[in-house]
């Protein structure tokens, strides 16, 4: 008779397995339906700030991504700069550039004149150490006009703000002597 209750008592165990499978079961699944909800939520906080961030900052954390100002509406602010005659590197060139620089508002314009000296100095350093040959090309008049731009904001210490959106060349003359 002991045998019988052991054989019984193993018959009762067996459903009480399969019962604890069941709730491991649904335990796992409701995790899976939580950790899925939880990544649902940080994917759509994520994407939400990343898009308000804007396009120019679709490379930084979302956290840390520098606010853009907002185009304004009405004509361009243009700033004119005196000319600029220098002695180019390694010959016997000299170049002789006006440009104006398109600045984001008037309030950048205004700045820009206060740094004219900084701006002026950071400038002519530039343009005499280019070379003629890096200046005739298509692809080196554009670098230039990147790197003068760059010179200008830094010169302007506008940080990760940057009021001059644009450096247009009026007159550009290499001239051998």
């Amino acid at each position: 008779m002991a045998e019988k209750d052991k054989k019984e008592d193993v018959k009762e165990a067996k459903p009480a397995a399969g019962g604890n499978n069941k709730l491991l079961l649904v335990v796992i699944v409701l995790l899976v339906l939580v950790l899925a909800a939880v990544g649902g939520l940080a994917a759509y906080v994520f994407l939400s700030n990343k898009s308000a961030a804007g396009a120019d900052a679709s490379h930084a954390s979302a956290e840390h991504a520098p606010e853009k100002k907002e185009k304004k509406e009405g004509p361009p602010v243009f700033e004119k700069l005196e000319p600029f005659v220098v002695n180019l590197s390694g010959g016997s060139s000299m170049l002789q550039i006006e440009l104006q620089a398109e600045l984001y508002d008037e309030a950048a314009k205004n700045n820009m004149k206060a740094y004219l000296p900084k701006i002026r100095s950071a400038l002519i350093l530039l343009l005499s150490a280019k070379t003629e040959e890096e200046l005739q090309s298509a692809d080196g008049k554009i670098k230039l006009k990147a790197q003068i731009k760059k010179i200008i904001n830094e010169s302007m210490d506008a940080g990760e703000d940057e009021p001059v959106e644009n450096v247009l060349f009026t007159s550009f003359i290499i001239q051998l002597q």
